[in-house]
Order: C-alpha cells, then structure tokens, then sequence
C-alpha cells in the first residue's frame, strides 16, 4: 500500500490555528514538566520527605548566633584588657600612695629622733618604695620628688588624673562598640548563614556591624551617666536592688542596638521593633545577672563573661520569640533542599528566586529563574505574582499569573514547595 503524501503549504504554516496549537502543547509541557510532587502524595509521604533540621528553628539558630557574638565580645574585651581604671580606683591608688609617703616621712621623722639608725630606715624606706613600685602607682613617684613644691605635686595630681579620665573615656567607647558589633555582627548573619545565602550574609553583617558599633559608641557617651543617675555604683560586686535595676538598664540600653540591621536594611517598621525588642531583653537580663554573680563569684572577669553571653544569647532566643509572635503571614517550606525552613513576609513585596539577592534564596535548582515570583502585601492580604524569570509558578496545582493566598494553600516553585499562613485576624 503507497501511502500519500502528506502536502503542507506555507500558508499552513503560518496559519493563526497551527501556532494556538502549538502554543497550547507549549503550556501543557511546562505545567506537566513543573507540576509539584508534594501536590501529589498523601499526609504521610510528605512528612517523611520533609527534611527536618534544628537550624531552621529561629529561636535557636538566633539563640546559637547570638550566644556567639557574645562569647566573641567578651573574649575580645578580654584579650586586648579593655578594663579602664575608674575614678574610684585612682583616687584609691592616691589614698594608697599618701598612705605609703607618709609611712616614709613617720621613718625619717623616727631617725632624726634617733629611735631608729640610717641602715634599719634607709632599709624601711626601700621596702616602701618597692611595695608603690610593684604596685605600678605614678602618684607615689609624684609624692616622693622633693624638688617639686606641694602646689607643682597638686597640679601633677590633677594632670594624672585627667590622664587616667581619657584613657577611661576611650577604652570605654573601644569596649561599648566592641561589644556592639561583634554580638550584631553574630545576630545579623545568622538567618542569610542559614539560608545559604553568602551574598546576604555579607551585607547584613556589614550593616550590622557598622549599626552595632554606631550603637555602641554613641551608648558610651551617656550610658554611665545614665547608670549613675539610677543608683548604679561603679563596684561591679556591689550587689542592691539599685545596682541590679541600673545595670539592667544600662545594658537595656546597649542591647537596643544589636538587632535593628535587619530592619533597617528592610526598611519595615514592624521587624525594627521586633529588634529593638529583642536586644532590649538580652542587655535587661545580662544585666541583671552582672552584680549577683560578681558578688557570689567574686570575680569580675567571669561576671563580665556571663553578662555578655546571656546578651547575645537572650537577645537572640527573644528576637525569635517575638517575631513568631508578632508575624502576620509567612511561607514554610514543605519540599526542597532547606525543607523546614520558615520565611515570615515582613516586606512589601518578598521575591522568591535563585538570585541571592532575592529575600527567599532558592539555590541549585535550573528551573528557577533569578527573580522567579514575588508575594506582595496588599490591603486585606498577601498577593502572589508570577515573574517572567524562570518556570510556572504554580498554587495549588495550577499555574497563576497572580492570585491572593489563603491559608493553607501549597506554593510550587521549581522543586521547592510551601505552604502560606496567614494569622487570623480578630474579629
């Protein structure tokens, strides 16, 4: 049997019907190639492909950061001896040194009586001498120097003085913006570092960085005024109702600045608050523990150590319990490579894509597109558009351009799966 041949004119091909046809395949070949397996299985077979992991738990993962960038903080501190000598030190170092010359002019007063011979006084006054020396105290030398009159030692006094206030003065806003950079530094990177997002991680650390250390030398400024003004005493072992109230305060105060990068950097008010909330209850209980275990410890050092780990580590479990609290919709992932991962839609719009600079980083998967969707927050609700960049985006099994979520409703993008929640609002 000779079959026909089958004649196709060019008028054919060009032919309004043959390109709907075409066009049609097209569509039905990208919504079968995209189609999410997770719309496909059962309550169970989604659970048990759903990889589960700790880091995506954002109390912990801002708890773990946070308990980082204080250990770092109080290490640092540390390690380069940013302890200044307070007022009260020095004047006691004064007293001490008045102490030991006068202990000085009782010896020779002794030896011109003749009670005492010049071996056992010259031998007296050396062991003063050495005991001021090993002590490190200038004000003895200042003391000791008769060639000085009583007012050129007054007004050497005063100048040591004011030497000690501006070595005080600059080690404390070193150590304030020390502080406040290394644990904002910590709580900043934290969710870009767990999403995988390099790129994100790079600017918010370098915002916050830049904010914690604005925050803590601005802080420094009036801080001690602050803490003195509430009843604050500069004896880290002093241990009353009042000390523990200003300490609690002051680093109240410091803690407000160690989470706000995020939302400046989004420019949303609701995740600032979030942030200052957060750093606010960190510095409040690092400070309330600051006088108890100095006084049940008797060392400064380790009630620095706690003090400063229980802010990054409080400030961070805080920030993550209050934006779970505060959030009014976000998306879960359900299916991919950071199944389990939350992603809480503080922005006007948050795009979904393979870019890192898009807020939902989704990575090594080629169907999708560097700006693949975007969900937009609209009067009454949450928007979902598709973005020309990339495959379907599909809601619920079938490809939108762009719809309004409803709670419960499953996002495929690439090999990625959500779900949208949405807080119900009260009546």
């Amino acid at each position: 049997m000779v079959r026909e041949k089958l004649t196709v004119s060019w008028e054919d091909v060009n032919s309004p019907d043959v390109d709907a046809r075409l066009r049609e395949q097209e569509a039905k070949s990208r919504e079968e190639a995209f189609t999410s397996p997770a719309l496909s299985m059962n309550a169970h077979q989604l659970k048990t492909q759903q990889r589960t992991s700790i880091w995506y738990n954002t109390v912990f993962a801002m708890a773990f950061f946070g308990c980082m960038g204080g250990l770092l903080a109080w290490g640092a501190g540390e390690l380069i001896q940013l302890k200044p000598m307070v007022r009260t030190q020095y004047l006691a170092q004064l007293a001490d040194a008045q102490e030991k010359w006068e202990a000085v002019e009782a010896v020779q007063r002794r030896f011109e009586a003749g009670i005492i011979d010049r071996i056992r006084a010259q031998a007296e006054v050396n062991l003063l001498q050495q005991s001021a020396e090993s002590d490190g105290n200038p004000y003895f030398t200042i003391l000791a120097d008769k060639s000085m009159s009583p007012d050129q030692k007054r007004q050497r006094i005063e100048k040591q003085h004011a030497n000690y206030d501006t070595k005080a003065f600059i080690a404390k806003v070193l150590a304030y913006g020390l502080i406040g950079m290394l644990i904002a530094l910590s709580l900043s990177v934290a969710e870009p570092l767990i999403d995988h997002n390099r790129h994100g991680a790079m600017v918010n650390g370098a915002v916050g960085a830049m904010l914690g250390l604005f925050g803590g030398v601005v802080v420094s400024l009036f801080v001690d005024r602050l803490h003195a003004a509430l009843g604050g005493s500069e004896n880290a072992e002093l241990n009353t109702v009042k000390q523990s109230v200003a300490n609690a305060i002051k680093y109240g105060v410091i803690g407000s600045f160690l989470l706000i990068a995020p939302g400046v950097l989004m420019r949303n008010g609701r995740k600032l608050m979030v942030g200052l909330a957060g750093g606010f209850a960190g510095g409040l209980i690092g400070g309330l523990l600051f006088a108890p275990v100095a006084k049940m410890t008797g060392n400064a050092m380790l009630s620095r150590a706690i003090a400063t780990l229980a802010i990054g580590l409080i400030a961070g479990a805080a920030t993550g319990l209050i934006e779970n609290v505060a959030k009014a919709g976000w998306l879960k992932v359900i299916q991919g490579f950071i199944a389990g991962k939350q992603f809480i839609l503080y922005r006007a719009t948050t795009y979904i894509g393979s870019s890192p600079e898009c807020h939902v980083y989704l990575f090594k998967d080629p169907a999708i597109g560097r700006r693949h969707a975007a969900v937009h927050v609209v009067p009454g609700g949450f928007d979902l558009e598709d973005l020309p960049l990339g495959g379907a985006t599909f809601v619920n099994g079938k490809p939108v351009s762009r719809v309004r979520l409803r709670t419960g409703d499953q996002i495929q993008v690439g090999s990625t799966a959500f779900t949208f929640q949405e807080k119900v609002k009260a009546a």
